[in-house]
């Protein structure tokens, strides 16, 4: 059959068919509707689901329908859901002449104006000129997308509706017949039978099996012949449905082609489908873009159930709402309203248990699978919710804890299924001790997702474990941390726990034992006792003497089992030191980490967590191994992540290493976790790789605090008791390093930020390798001097130390006016309307010193003046240095001028740019240069035997050459800051240059 392999593909999908020898089936049908014409039903509605091969059903009713007494006019309503009556009028008028071949000088067009003005003109002049040239036969209107214009209240308002307009022309027309096609809900075929005084309708579903049958083998008969067992998976994948069951032919005889293979089997059937599937897009996303959001849902709840039941093995699929639950979600009633409407509208079956045609269920799995589908949940009632999480996130912010979880409360009375609010009412609620509605909540989360959200569960099963332990509800505890050993079998500060309950319980043991002991022994010597007052007295006198020992010894027991000294836990009712930074992990330890987690669960890599596995049981060697073949993984970007649990593992299998730590955002911004932790562990790799110091090598302690002014505190007061952390790189933001430093301080731990810019940190045991916001002020200040910019608007965001910081040194630079300064965070700001008002009032620069939580509100003012075309200079701080800004801003952004710390195109940075990016792979941030830096002036700082105190006293002595950090000389003032510029860099043509690269 090797000539067929020129033969053109006879499946037809993506057009209707026009040629009435490659239709097949719908002789039912096709009877129904001639028998209906010739008893003179005037109107004929038919229903059916898009993709369903109505329209081809309608390109051949002219062809197989009393083509000796009708004739036939097809007009699609589609794209007419916003034109008036008259537009409508005017096209099917048009369409009448073209399609029946009318002469345009007898049969005349009214303007669109004079239906406009008088719309019976249609019906009184228009129609009758085509009955005249018409004879004998009469006109039937076919109407595809009849219930497209139903959403158009310009059509429907009063009298003068489309609908209504048809019902008049046939009362009033004998020769007029229409036959409409519903193609929405059953809910909008009953409204139109209502309408048009109930006529007959048809139902156009699936083909039949023959129907079917001879769809697949007669177009390609004589070319494509199909073995019985493919003809039954074909039927099995479509259901009958021809959309379908041409998509999966079409790729048949395609993939036939390619082969030369003309002879169909089940395994070709089954080669084909992830091709269909591809091929069928346009027809599969009809059955997800018209549905709500809650069928969506239950759609994929469907789908998603009958895929386990068929990989269980079993008969019959759960509920989906069931299933549902099992994820978190809770049954709306919107939701149970949504099942019965996926089966009254035909998408899954009567049982509520199965999609209808397999190849839907198929492309549900894979383009809609149920753990992504649910989110979409958290659109309903959006608006709303947004102003009271705001409300909440303010009261938080004042500490009005109960009011702020009065607030998500709210919310989830609004909408159960908003899964955001779970886990920071779970924690609000484990702050005020309400442990029962904080595992709910967590829980719940949990099922979401198992794997983001189990940290979260385990320590509120730790947290409410440890509170039960301090009221002595030992059996309860051990509930808990029991609970939490199911999730994570091998979490060893559970364990360490229920050992330590054990230990209780055993000790209550005993003393219970001994009580009855003693109890029995006083029974026994009342009974022989001489029947005296005294002789009794005296032995009750000597048994109370011993239950008070034995209640001071319990006493004891408890005081030793609830207090050990900081690092260290108790183990069967001894005080021993920690074995890792998370052994006993709560809200903050769970944050910190030198290899037993990874911050990064959406970056897949088996090697890391494996590794991680290792590092917990204390398998450093393995680790050590496993970890480096995550970094050498040339199929992953490089993770510095990885790279700092790689070398932490080589330290711990040496001993006796020596610890820093680095506080990131890992939760809130992975972007610039990643850039300081590039810096941080590029600079530690090359420090264990040339030996360490005296043979002790450099271990990274990772902790998190979500730039978090709160949780920066607690990860601060963390740090500072493990007496090992001889010094902190951090914190990210300045209010979150702000809130941190007094705990520093009093400790007397040195900490270096390399990114925090804000004025007013300071103190001795504060340091920072990046410019502070007074030279990034100061710059932009000279820089606005030097281009005669005399009048600027400021818009800041008053509650950032960072951008009030950066604010008031440009303010105090600035020899020119400040026209406004502009909270660019409020809610009623009108940008438009702000701009405009400086534009006219001669301003000639816009200053963008937003916080990096606000980027995106700076690049909508950036858009405002370009879109308006005001003409304003943009100048801005750092935050604004990134991706984001150009891909964002676009050409809203070119002419931006910011001061930034390090530029990796400046001369002196080149060197350190070009060994960075080769190492990543990547380009380089400013922070990876500073925090690179930060690291090695904790590095130089280190001696023989290294502590706080010495480093502290070290740092202000040390200077780097050029060739030692990411550019520039890197020494200290007195005060800290590091001795060196910011510098100028431009958008141009969507790129940052340099503008002044020499400090």
């Amino acid at each position: 059959m090797n000539n067929f392999t020129a033969r053109k593909n006879p499946y037809i999908i993506g057009r209707p068919i026009h040629e009435p020898e490659k239709f097949f089936g719908r002789e039912t049908l096709f009877q129904f509707i001639e028998d209906s014409l010739n008893a003179d039903t005037k109107i004929i509605l038919l229903h059916a689901q898009r993709r369903i091969g109505i329209s081809s059903v309608l390109q051949q009713i002219p062809h197989k329908v009393a083509q000796d007494k009708f004739v036939f006019v097809l007009f699609d309503l589609q794209g007419y859901s916003e034109s008036s009556l008259s537009d409508v009028l005017f096209n099917l008028a048009e369409e009448i002449i073209s399609q029946l071949e009318l002469d345009f000088d007898i049969v005349t067009l009214s303007s669109d104006e004079e239906l406009k003005n008088n719309p019976d003109i249609f019906y009184q002049d228009f129609l009758p000129k085509v009955y005249q040239e018409l004879g004998d036969k009469n006109l039937v209107l076919l109407l595809d997308e009849f219930d497209i214009v139903s959403s158009d209240d310009g059509i429907l308002n009063q009298g003068n509706s489309f609908f209504r307009y048809l019902q008049s022309l046939l009362n009033k027309q004998k020769k007029l017949f229409i036959i409409p096609v519903v193609g929405r809900s059953k809910d909008d075929l009953e409204n139109l039978l209502d309408l048009f005084n109930r006529p007959p309708y048809q139902e156009v579903g699936f083909l039949d099996e023959l129907s079917a049958r001879q769809l697949i083998t007669k177009p390609a008969q004589g070319m494509l012949e199909y073995q019985e067992d493919a003809i039954k998976a074909i039927l099995e994948l479509s259901s009958g449905h021809p959309y379908f069951t041409q998509a999966i032919c079409f790729n048949l005889f395609l993939q036939a082609k390619i082969a030369e293979k003309w002879t169909v089997t089940r395994s070709d059937v089954e080669g084909i489908i992830d091709k269909t599937i591809e091929s069928a897009t346009g027809g599969l996303a009809w059955f997800w873009d018209g549905l709500s959001i809650s069928e969506q849902v239950v759609f994929s709840a469907v789908a998603e159930a009958q895929k386990i039941a068929i990989e269980q093995k079993q008969s019959f699929p759960e509920d989906p709402l069931t299933l549902l639950q099992k994820y978190g979600v809770i049954p709306t009633e919107d939701l149970l309203k949504a099942a019965k409407k996926l089966i009254a509208d035909g998408f899954i079956d009567d049982t509520k248990r199965r999609v209808n045609i397999e190849l839907v269920r198929r492309w549900l799995i894979e383009l809609h699978p149920l753990q992504k589908t649910i989110w979409k949940l958290e659109e309903l009632k959006k608006k709303a919710i947004n102003r009271i999480e705001q409300e909440a996130i303010k009261l938080d912010k004042n500490g009005k804890k109960q009011d702020a979880i009065d607030c998500y409360e709210e919310i989830l009375k609004l909408n159960p299924n908003y899964f955001s609010t779970l886990p920071v009412l779970a924690q609000r609620y484990l702050e005020i001790g309400n442990f029962n509605k904080a595992l709910e909540l967590y829980q719940r989360d949990y099922k979401l997702d198992a794997i983001r959200n189990k940290e979260g569960l385990l320590l509120a099963l730790e947290n409410y474990g440890n509170d039960l332990i301090s009221q002595r509800e030992f059996a309860k505890a051990r509930t808990q941390f029991e609970e939490a050993l199911k999730i994570e079998p091998d979490r060893v500060s559970a364990k360490y726990k229920l050992r330590e309950i054990e230990a209780e319980i055993s000790q209550q043991q005993q003393l219970d034992r001994k009580a009855e002991i003693s109890q029995e022994q006083l029974e026994n010597l009342l009974e022989h006792a001489p029947k005296t007052s005294i002789s009794q007295q005296i032995i009750l006198g000597a048994i109370a003497v011993g239950t008070i020992a034995l209640l001071v010894g319990g006493i004891g027991i408890y005081q030793s089992f609830t207090s050990c000294s900081g690092g260290q836990q108790k183990v069967y009712a001894s005080c021993v030191s920690n074995p890792t930074i998370t052994s006993i992990p709560n809200n903050i330890q769970s944050n910190i980490s030198r290899g037993d987690r990874t911050f990064f669960f959406t970056i897949p890599n088996t090697s890391r967590d494996q590794g991680i596995e290792a590092f917990k049981k204390g398998n450093y060697l393995e680790a050590a191994a496993l970890f480096q073949n995550a970094v050498k993984d040339k199929n992953n970007k490089p993770d510095p992540e990885i790279l700092i649990y790689y070398n932490n593992a080589k330290a711990r299998e040496k001993s006796n290493s020596l610890t820093l730590a680095v506080v990131v955002p890992a939760d809130n911004s992975q972007n610039a976790t990643q850039q300081i932790l590039r810096g941080v562990a590029q600079a530690q790799n090359q420090f264990n790789a040339n030996g360490g110091s005296n043979g002790r090598l450099l271990e990274i302690a990772i902790a998190n605090d979500s730039n978090d002014p709160k949780k920066a505190e607690q990860v601060a007061q963390q740090l500072v008791n493990y007496k090992s952390v001889l010094g902190v790189i951090g914190h990210d933001s300045s209010d979150a390093t702000q809130a941190a430093l007094p705990i520093y301080k009093q400790a007397g731990i040195p900490i270096i930020s390399s990114t925090s810019t804000a004025n007013s940190l300071n103190g001795r045991n504060f340091f920072r390798t990046i410019p502070s916001d007074a030279a990034s002020g100061e710059k932009l200040a000279q820089y606005a001097q030097n281009s005669a910019l005399k009048k600027v608007v400021i818009f800041y965001n008053p509650k950032s130390t960072y951008s009030n910081s950066l604010r008031e040194e440009f303010t105090n630079k600035f020899k020119g006016q400040i026209f406004r300064k502009i909270d660019l965070t409020d809610s009623t700001l009108n940008i438009e309307q702000e701009l405009k008002e400086s534009a006219s009032q001669q301003v000639q620069a816009i200053m963008l010193f937003s916080d990096v939580d606000h980027t995106s509100r700076a690049l909508e003012i950036a858009k405002v003046n370009a879109n308006n075309k005001l003409g304003l200079k943009l100048l801005g701080g750092d935050s604004l240095y990134n991706q984001k800004s150009l891909n964002e801003g676009k050409k809203a952004v070119e002419g931006l001028i910011i001061a930034v710390p390090w530029f990796r195109k400046a001369p002196q940075s080149k060197k350190f740019a070009d060994s960075a990016e080769d190492y990543w792979r990547g380009g380089v941030s400013w922070a990876t240069a500073t925090s690179f830096d930060a690291t090695k002036a904790f590095i130089k700082s280190l001696s023989f035997n290294p502590s706080r105190q010495s480093i502290l006293a070290g740092l202000p002595m040390i200077e780097l050459s050029s060739e030692e950090t990411s550019g520039d000389v890197l020494k200290f003032n007195k005060e800290g800051e590091r001795q060196s510029k910011a510098i100028l860099v431009r958008v141009e043509n969507g790129h940052f240059q340099c503008l002044q690269c020499s400090p």
